[in-house]
């Protein structure tokens, strides 16, 4: 049996704050298996431990009713997350049959149809996008209020930097006592690579987060920015800021359709017949680039993150309808709902329809 080779890279972490002034020592740790042991199995067992993970306190890369994730990729939920708000789950999750989806869309709709013509038109649609996207903000809220209490150890109503991180390697398999008692007396950590990239991460967004400079502690509605920036006007220009710091490779403020496509300046993204690309550019094209000169400014780039903008929500509107509107009268029937449900909700209800006309 071959001996373990352990290397250790010190990481040092260097905490700004009016009443910190400490570095946080943490140690990396890579280690090679011997045996026949499989070299992925630890990453493995660090994927299954994340997953397992309820309420995760890592910041999410998913932002909820945002065309746009933190990762720079399209939210493929986006028109569900509208469309449905917080039954979303419902739909998702297999809690309702096909005749109960069917009775949900038909509940729906006539919600949306507040004019009672049997038509659902871009005003209702808009109307509605804008209530869907908050209730999804309100449900942020009361997962973020139970959150923090459960953080807040000492009851003082605010999060210091050491009880977030003490609580986050908690939830990573690490004994929150021990990691609390090692942070108070600045000693050192042993964590994975991919667990201190994930640090680094929360450290960044947990200082955007904090107002003047107290990056010790966040207060209740600043770990709501923290969490869910997307609730938040005031921290939509760090996700601009981020996006840009991300894609913007030529660093002249703006992307291009190239860089918001990640791919060099040399490619023709015309010719790119990858479906994936083509709803890329698009999304780039189409919404995002408001006065179509080929550049998204700060300025388009934080109206289109901006889930609460009415005319982000008129322009889904239109697309809501545009998938539906069978007969072009750029209005959405039930009919017409119910037979392109699959882009509603995910599930083809015609299925539905036509087993009932079967056993008929």
């Amino acid at each position: 049996m071959l001996p373990k080779l352990l290397l250790f890279v010190l990481i040092t972490f260097t905490i700004v704050g009016t009443s910190y002034g400490k570095s946080l020592m943490m140690m990396v740790k890579n280690e090679s298996k011997d045996g026949d042991a499989n070299p992925n199995e630890e990453d493995d067992a660090a994927k299954k431990i994340k997953t397992e993970i309820e309420d995760d306190l890592a910041p999410p890369k998913h932002l909820d009713a945002v065309k746009i994730g933190r990762d720079g990729n399209l939210n493929s939920n986006f028109h569900k997350e509208v469309f449905l708000g917080e039954d979303l789950d419902n739909f998702e999750n297999g809690n309702y049959e096909l005749k109960d989806q069917k009775s949900k869309l038909e509940e729906i709709f006539h919600l949306i149809d507040t004019n009672k013509d049997k038509h659902l038109d871009n005003s209702e649609l808009t109307a509605w996008v804008l209530s869907k996207t908050r209730e999804h903000f309100e449900e942020a809220k009361r997962g973020n209020a139970q959150q923090f209490a459960k953080i807040d150890t000492d009851g003082d109503n605010q999060i210091t930097w050491n009880e977030y991180l003490a609580e986050f390697l908690a939830q990573r398999n690490f004994d929150k006592k021990s990691v609390a008692e090692k942070l108070k007396n600045s000693e050192k950590i042993e964590i994975s690579k991919d667990v201190e990239d994930e640090v680094e991460d929360a450290r960044d967004k947990w200082m955007q987060s904090a107002s003047e400079g107290e990056t010790d502690f966040l207060t209740s509605e600043q770990f709501l920015d923290f969490q869910h920036p997307e609730t938040s006007k005031g921290m939509l220009q760090y996700l601009v800021e981020d996006f840009l710091h991300d894609m913007d490779i030529d660093g002249d403020g703006e992307l291009s359709i190239h860089e918001y496509m990640s791919v060099g300046s040399d490619v023709d993204v015309d010719t790119q017949a990858d479906e994936w690309a083509q709803i890329r550019k698009k999304e780039f094209r189409n919404v995002m680039d408001v006065n179509h000169d080929n550049k998204v400014t700060k300025d388009e780039l934080e109206k289109y993150l901006d889930p609460l903008s009415e005319n982000m929500a008129e322009q889904e509107a239109r697309q809501l309808i545009a998938f539906g509107d069978d007969d072009g009268d750029d209005k959405l029937s039930l009919d017409e709902l119910l037979e392109n449900s699959e882009f509603y909700t995910g599930s083809k209800l015609y299925n539905y329809a036509k087993s009932v006309h079967d056993d008929l």
